[in-house]
């Protein structure tokens, strides 16, 4: 003897359930720890590595990213390794690795222990822009291609309805990006620039 149901019976979407730093007041808000790190600082051949934490770190699940730096940029050139790089990679990283809007976020909150990405982002990118990238000084600005790819993925987000903030932590606050951006420092030297895009989870 054969059982129906009266009507159909909703299954699950099939999609996974994955933590993630949410904000408490807005389940659209959504936090991405960040950092660059350099090993050796001052030494002949310092090594850099950068890293994201976009969700708790559980047994048998990995939400994180780490590498280390490359010495190609995003456009192609090669550029001198830096604390300073390392840290805007990170943050590019992240904007790039999933598409955090299909997720349902609004607003993408890029958490850094660095003054340098904030301050750049947030005072000192306009000027630039209207001078040709320049300094106030004529010089050129450092990791102009960095800068100019966080731009472009900043434009490329507010297209797909995300926002993009950042958010000035102190480094205590920062120790799991810290750790595994060290650990990415010391990983196989990586020549050219390569994407890290995350389907799952």
């Amino acid at each position: 003897m054969s059982w129906a149901p009266d009507s159909p019976v909703e299954l699950a979407d099939g999609r996974l359930v994955c933590a993630r730093f949410i904000r408490v007041d807005d389940p659209e808000s959504f936090l991405i720890y960040t950092d660059g790190a350099c090993l050796g600082n001052g030494q002949v051949e310092p090594k850099r590595g950068w890293a994201f934490v976009f969700g708790p770190q559980e047994p048998n699940t990995t939400m994180s990213v780490n590498e280390r730096l490359e010495n190609q940029g995003p456009l192609g050139d090669y550029a001198n390794q830096t604390s300073n790089r390392a840290e805007l990679r990170a943050i590019i990283g992240a904007l790039r690795y999933r598409n955090w809007a299909s997720e349902g976020f609004t607003t993408l909150v890029l958490a850094t222990d660095s003054e340098y990405v904030v301050k750049g982002a947030t005072e000192r990118i306009r000027a630039w822009l209207r001078r040709g990238w320049r300094k106030s000084d004529g010089a050129v600005v450092s990791n102009v291609d960095m800068w100019q790819v966080f731009l472009g993925e900043v434009e490329r987000w507010h297209e797909y309805g995300v926002k993009i903030q950042l958010w000035k932590i102190p480094r205590e606050w920062n120790t799991e990006a810290d750790r595994l951006a060290k650990e990415g420092a010391q990983l196989d030297e990586e020549l050219t620039f390569k994407e890290r895009l995350g389907i799952f989870p």
